[in-house]
């Protein structure tokens, strides 16, 4: 899986060869997704020795990575780095940038999901670190560690560099049917905590024209540090611990140290940033969590070894209290419509004058992704929760939710209705005898109510079309009801991978993100957010490492 990258070794890489083999750090920091990315940019700037680790490769051109089409060769981008690329990520015959042991989507390269994600960024409203969503109060007031964030990396609903906005036709239509419901018309990154009936262009976090993120921010300044080591092709497979203290974490790469041991400095700590299933892989294999999981690695031959004494293992419930937004696709023709070949020429066979655009200047329709509109509206539920809903407009649509009936399939759209904060529905992560994570349980409509909820929501949008002439719900055709479509939805297509709360802060990590029952190990990433954000959940997972950080920093005991 990782012989494509091999070939693109970052210029920045042998900092870590430089190193004395064993030579022990202040923090480690496991995985190089965004939460990763934060914690390392910040623990290095207060003049931390730090190592990060991330078992993927290069992406983005500016990172080392050569994966590109054929149209752009020469112009120093990748497909990480073209927005407009993001419906390939899920069509392409060399998908190496998916995590090979993880069963969903789970992108193994630098940037983690925010390399292969479509970009969309909201600024976290209140309610994402409220207590009533399982947040201690000391998190509650995230506006400093907020603004650090935009600070960094600020948001942008035109991403093309020439300042329009292109492929619209499927936002005008959907502002026309919710009109009619009494939505109203916002920028929805300058009013975050307003979202209830509202609507406005989608939100990146895009950068002149290119995939922005994380990668493109703090990754840059952290690597510009000499007290800042970055490893990458390395798979990390245990934290190394005697009881409640980590001594280092266990690799495959034996240049590192013996065994591949990386240790840490006697005050050191280390960082999990793996993602919500692989950082309770990597927690099982250390001998944290539930006996069940803890005894799958007991079993196996190479893992086994690794774990501690059973008496020092630590029962803590990680894995469970699992969210991922439920999501329901509704295909649409309208007239007006420019469904773009569904997106299925951006790779080989791009619009000449639009890849002709993007390659003068990161401008045009490949300048953003393939999301145009976004809108939300809170659902009152019979047990007396709020939960939300979001909808995201784009042109085309997946194959599998294509019609069989005719239609016009150059104008077809698709409008997705997901259920995010307020959903009481719960998961399990876990992995199997072969340690591929997976989920154990899927956390879609366990509790009845929010497919009640969700099936109101589609109502709402789907009973409106008449309002809005030449519009055409092609998928449910006329011949299923909303109920019936909702209730017989392929469980497979349900998930969004949003997942949160494998590790929950509360129940796995204390209010620092430190582990319970142990002196030194910290979890930062989307596994300890207790319950799913408003929004998709990059920018609240990118304020949540911003604010955790600062709490390690500022924790007594440290380096």
């Amino acid at each position: 899986m990782l012989s494509c990258l091999a070939v693109a070794i970052l210029p920045f890489v042998g900092s870590v060869l430089s190193q004395t083999a064993g030579s022990p750090y202040d923090y480690i920091v496991v995985g190089a997704g965004p939460g990763g990315l934060i914690a390392a940019d910040r623990l290095s700037e207060a003049g931390k020795k730090v190592l990060l680790l991330e078992r993927g490769g290069p992406a983005t051109w500016e990172t080392g990575g050569t994966y590109g089409p054929v149209w752009a060769k020469g112009a120093n981008l990748t497909k990480f780095d073209i927005p407009g690329l993001f419906e390939t990520m899920f069509t392409d015959s060399n998908p190496f940038w998916w995590c090979n042991d993880i069963s969903v989507f789970a992108g193994c390269l630098l940037g983690g999901g925010t390399t292969v994600n479509a970009a969309q960024y909201w600024i976290p409203p209140d309610s994402d670190f409220a207590t009533t969503t399982g947040w201690p109060s000391s998190w509650t007031n995230h506006h400093l560690y907020t603004d650090r964030m935009k600070a960094r990396l600020a948001s942008t609903d035109a991403p093309s560099t020439d300042g329009k906005r292109y492929l619209e036709q499927s936002a005008d239509v959907t502002a026309r049917l919710l009109d009619v419901q009494g939505y109203r018309r916002v920028t929805i990154n300058d009013s975050p905590d307003s979202k209830d009936h509202v609507y406005g262009f989608t939100a990146f976090d895009l950068i002149k024209g290119k995939r922005g993120g994380p990668v493109a921010t703090y990754f840059k300044t952290a690597n510009a540090r000499p007290n800042f080591t970055y490893k990458q092709n390395t798979y990390v497979l245990n934290v190394v611990r005697n009881g409640a203290q980590i001594t280092g974490v266990k690799t495959n790469d034996t240049s590192l140290g013996p065994d591949g041991v990386v240790p840490l400095t006697p005050k050191g700590r280390v960082i999990l940033s793996a993602g919500s299933l692989a950082s309770p892989r990597i927690l099982f294999r250390s001998g944290v969590g539930p006996s069940d999981m803890i005894n799958i690695v007991k079993n196996d031959v190479a893992a086994g070894p690794n774990l501690p004494p059973q008496a020092q293992w630590i029962n803590l419930p990680v894995g469970y209290n699992v969210s991922d937004n439920p999501s329901i696709n509704l295909v649409f023709t309208h007239p007006s419509i420019d469904a773009y070949d569904n997106w299925a020429q951006v790779w080989d066979n791009p619009r000449p004058a639009d890849a002709a655009q993007y390659l003068q200047s990161q401008a045009g329709v490949l300048a953003g992704s393939s999301q145009k509109l976004n809108f939300w509206r809170a659902y009152g539920g019979s047990d007396g929760k709020t939960r939300w809903m979001q909808g995201t407009v784009r042109p085309g649509a997946p194959s599998r939710f294509l019609p069989t009936a005719p239609h016009n399939a150059s104008q077809i759209f698709t409008i997705t209705i997901y259920l995010g904060t307020g959903i009481t529905s719960r998961g399990r992560i876990g992995i199997n005898a072969s340690m591929t994570a997976l989920p154990l349980v899927t956390p879609w409509f366990t509790d009845p109510i929010d497919k009640v909820i969700m099936i109101q929501a589609v109502n709402d949008i789907a009973t409106n079309i008449r309002n809005v002439p030449g519009l055409t719900l092609v998928t449910p055709n006329n011949t299923t009801t909303i109920a019936d479509y909702v209730n017989n939805y392929d469980n497979a297509s349900l998930g969004s991978n949003h997942w949160v709360g494998s590790n929950a802060i509360g129940a796995v990590v204390d209010e620092n993100t430190k582990v319970f029952n142990t002196n030194n190990l910290f979890v930062v990433d989307a596994s300890i957010i207790p319950q799913l954000p408003v929004g998709n959940p990059q920018g609240t997972i990118m304020s949540t490492a911003e604010q955790a950080v600062a709490k390690i920093l500022a924790l007594a005991g440290g380096p």
